[in-house]
C-alpha cells in the first residue's frame, strides 16, 4: 500500500487485496485505520505510538515494522507484519509511506503454540510436586474435621440450633476439602498426561468400549449416540488408555451441554498420514471468546469452577504429536483430534 501523510490509502496492489480480503477499490481513498482496525492481541486498538506508518510520517524513523492483528474483509482476524518506509520529495520531505503487508498468522500461532507447550511441560512438573503437598495437607485437615464433627455430636450444654449451625460450618469445610481434593487429583492427572505408553490401537474396538460406557447416560438424557469409523484407519500407534480417556472426557463434556438431547457422534477417518477423530454434538454453539480459553490450564467456567480436563486432553494429544481444536457450527460444536498414523 501507499499512503499519504493523512494515512489515506492512495494505492494498493492485488496482493494486498488477497491477503486482507478487502477489494482494492474499497481500500483506496480510505484511512487505513478505518479499514483494517489494527489492534493488539488483547483487542486494544492501535494508538499513534504503535503504528509503524506514524513513526515514519513523523520522522521518528525512516522505516519501521511491527506485528499486529487486523480485521479482514470477511470480519475475521489475521496476524500481519507491516513494514513501513518513507517516500520523500526532492527536498527530503516525507510525502507518502509505502507499507508492505505480510501474512504471518501461521508463523505467529505456531510460535505461540511452542511457547504454550513448553509452559505446560514446566507446569506439569510443578503440578506434580505441589499436588503431593496439597494432598498430604488435605488428608490431615479432613481427619481433624471428622474428629470435630464427632465432638460436636457429643457436646452437651448447647442447644440443638447451635449444634446445627456448627454442623453447617463443618459441612461447608468438608465440601471445600472435597473440591480441593478433586482439583489436586486433576493436577496429578495433568502432570502425568504427557507420559505415554504406546501400542497399536484398534480405534473401532476402543470406541465401542467408550460408547458402551456412555450408552445408559445418553438414554437418560435423550441423546442419540452415533459412530462412523472408516475402513482405512489402521496403523494408529498410541497410548490406548489416555486416548480413550480424552474421548470419554470430551463426550461427557458435550453431553452436559445437551440439555434438550440430540445427536452426539464420533467420526474417524484417515487424511493422508493422519487419523482424524471428530466428536460432534448438537446444542448451543460455544462462543468465540470461550473457544479461545477452554484449553487453558486453569480455565474457569461460568459457575466459577476451575477446569483442567481439556488442558489434560490437549497435553495428551500434543504428546502424540497431534492437535485438538474446537470448531463451533450452526448446529453445535465439533472437537477435531488429529494424530499421526504410523
Amino acid at each position: 500500500m501507499i499512503q499519504d501523510t493523512n494515512r489515506n490509502v492512495v494505492f494498493a496492489n492485488h496482493a494486498c487485496g488477497e491477503i486482507t480480503l478487502w477489494p482494492v477499490g474499497e481500500i483506496v481513498g480510505k484511512h487505513c485505520g478505518d479499514v483494517f482496525r489494527c489492534h493488539t492481541a488483547t483487542g486494544m486498538p492501535f494508538t499513534e505510538n504503535l503504528c509503524p506508518c506514524v513513526d515514519v510520517l513523523t520522522g521518528r524513523s525512516s522505516q519501521n515494522a511491527r506485528e499486529f492483528l487486523i480485521y479482514l474483509g470477511d470480519g475475521s482476524e489475521l496476524w500481519v507484519e507491516a513494514s513501513a518506509s518513507a517516500i520523500k520529495d526532492d527536498q527530503g520531505v516525507v510525502t507518502h509511506t509505502v507499507t508492505i503487508v505480510e501474512d504471518v498468522d501461521a508463523k505467529k500461532r505456531f510460535w505461540d503454540e511452542i511457547i504454550k507447550t513448553k509452559t505446560i511441560s514446566t507446569l506439569g512438573a510443578f503440578a506434580s510436586e505441589v499436588t503431593h503437598e496439597i494432598k498430604n495437607f488435605l488428608n490431615a485437615v479432613n481427619i481433624h474435621v471428622f474428629m470435630l464433627d464427632r465432638e460436636i455430636k457429643n457436646l452437651s450444654g448447647i442447644s440443638n440450633e447451635a449444634k446445627q449451625e456448627l454442623f453447617q460450618i463443618v459441612t461447608a469445610v468438608q465440601n471445600g476439602i472435597g473440591r480441593l481434593s478433586e482439583f489436586a487429583r486433576d493436577c496429578a492427572h495433568f502432570s502425568k498426561s504427557g507420559r505415554l505408553s504406546k501400542c497399536p490401537v484398534d480405534i473401532n474396538e476402543m470406541l465401542k468400549e467408550v460408547f458402551s460406557l456412555l450408552t445408559y447416560r445418553a438414554l437418560l438424557s435423550g441423546i442419540h449416540l452415533d459412530m462412523d469409523v472408516a475402513r482405512d484407519v489402521s496403523g494408529l500407534v498410541a497410548d490406548r488408555d489416555k486416548l480413550k480417556q480424552v474421548i470419554v472426557h470430551i463426550l461427557l463434556n458435550r453431553m452436559e451441554d445437551m440439555k434438550d438431547g440430540g445427536e452426539l457422534g464420533v467420526e474417524v477417518k484417515r487424511i493422508g498420514q493422519e487419523i482424524l477423530i471428530s466428536c460432534r454434538n448438537e446444542g448451543a454453539c460455544i462462543s468465540e471468546e470461550i473457544k479461545n480459553k477452554i484449553f487453558d490450564l486453569l480455565y474457569t467456567d461460568k459457575d466459577g469452577a476451575v477446569k483442567i480436563g481439556l488442558a489434560v486432553a490437549q497435553n495428551v494429544i500434543q504428546a502424540h504429536g497431534g492437535t485438538i481444536n474446537l470448531e463451533p457450527s450452526a448446529k453445535g460444536n465439533t472437537f477435531i483430534i488429529t494424530i499421526p498414523a504410523s
